[in-house]
């Protein structure tokens, strides 16, 4: 009998909220020195090949849906989206769920890609990554890239997005601020702003996780030690701030979900491609076994103690630290003790 305490049934527990970024295709254009494609971390033989398809998706967001509250889906991770040729079906059967899509890119695609049919499937967002105004200094951020053809591209959505009478999807042009490319913000934000476009800047990293922690630990190459020199928000002085105040959880394992072009379920956004960062395929897991390999791996340990996350979402007194920084002398790594 009801006492008037107590339900006559169990109240259901909540679903858990994850955010899935997705790559839905195997590489890049582009070579960004910063970015593990460019810097070629690990052994791209273990990385996956070819595109997802759209009933692949189809199935991995029946199951998401069906046992997590999927707050967005991030066409993208380490690679570049608008390569897959079905990528507006893929942005389609999210959004036919009401889920919000996001959609990051180079920018640098062939200057008849039909970014009417892209903007037709309506992402909620597409953000565009450069480094520059000119191409001497794109091209230091961005290796291989052209600016002009990103430029030209802007223009193209620019006009597109005139003659629709919805403007569904969000753009905001990301800039990336390295120590030598803060003269060409303003130009750049100016040619954004003129095309109806947001701007945003950041302060550029290096990645991945096990890049920084070889870093932190003295195990530095030639070319990451230009990539170190270029930053506006410098490696060692930053983890030094972080490390003071360990990480006891992270919002990387524990509200997102991130998978590669084949369906598995990586470790998180940071981290490589490394198989040993693959957990399994997200298809035959469920959330808590995949919680629990995430927690059960060796990296996150280490990446708490060094607190990498607090690193990629930074905090004020990092953004004091960039401030105090540029100009500066080269950045030397800080050797193992």
């Amino acid at each position: 009998m009801d006492d008037g305490n107590r339900p006559d049934r169990p109240i259901a527990e909540a679903k858990p909220e994850f955010s899935f970024y997705i790559d839905v295709f195997s590489y890049c254009n582009l070579r960004c020195p910063s970015c593990i494609v460019g810097n070629e971390f690990g052994d791209k033989a273990e990385w996956p090949r070819g595109l997802m398809d759209v009933e692949t998706l189809r199935r991995i967001l029946d199951k998401a849906t069906s046992e997590c509250l999927v707050t967005s889906v991030g066409v993208f991770n380490w690679t570049e989206p608008l390569l897959n040729p079905q990528l507006p079906d893929l942005v389609r059967e999210i959004r036919r769920r009401g889920i919000s899509c996001r959609v990051s890119s180079n920018l640098n695609v062939r200057e008849d890609y039909d970014f009417e049919a892209l903007l037709e499937a309506a992402p909620n967002l597409l953000r565009v990554s450069t480094s520059g105004f000119t191409q001497s200094i794109y091209e230091r951020g961005h290796a291989g890239g052209d600016v002009e053809r990103v430029k030209r591209n802007l223009r193209r959505v620019a006009e597109i997005r005139r003659r629709r009478s919805r403007k569904t999807t969000r753009f905001i042009v990301f800039y990336h601020i390295y120590n030598d490319n803060q003269h060409e913000i303003e130009p750049m934000k100016a040619f954004v702003e003129d095309l109806g476009f947001t701007f945003s800047t950041t302060h550029a990293q290096i990645f991945p996780v096990e890049k920084i922690i070889d870093i932190r630990e003295g195990r530095v190459s030639q070319s990451d030690r230009k990539v170190l020199d270029r930053l506006s928000l410098p490696l060692g002085e930053a983890l030094d701030i972080t490390s003071k105040e360990p990480a006891e959880s992270c919002v990387l394992m524990d509200r997102q979900m991130v998978l590669d072009v084949s369906g598995n379920v990586m470790l998180c956004c940071g981290a490589s491609m490394n198989r040993v960062n693959a957990l399994g395929r997200y298809l035959d897991l469920s959330v808590e076994e995949i919680q629990a390999r995430k927690n059960a791996h060796g990296l996150c340990g280490t990446c708490l103690k060094v607190n990498v996350p607090r690193y990629f979402f930074g905090s004020p007194e990092l953004e004091d630290l960039a401030a105090r920084s540029v100009p500066r002398k080269p950045e030397i790594a800080r050797t193992a003790p």
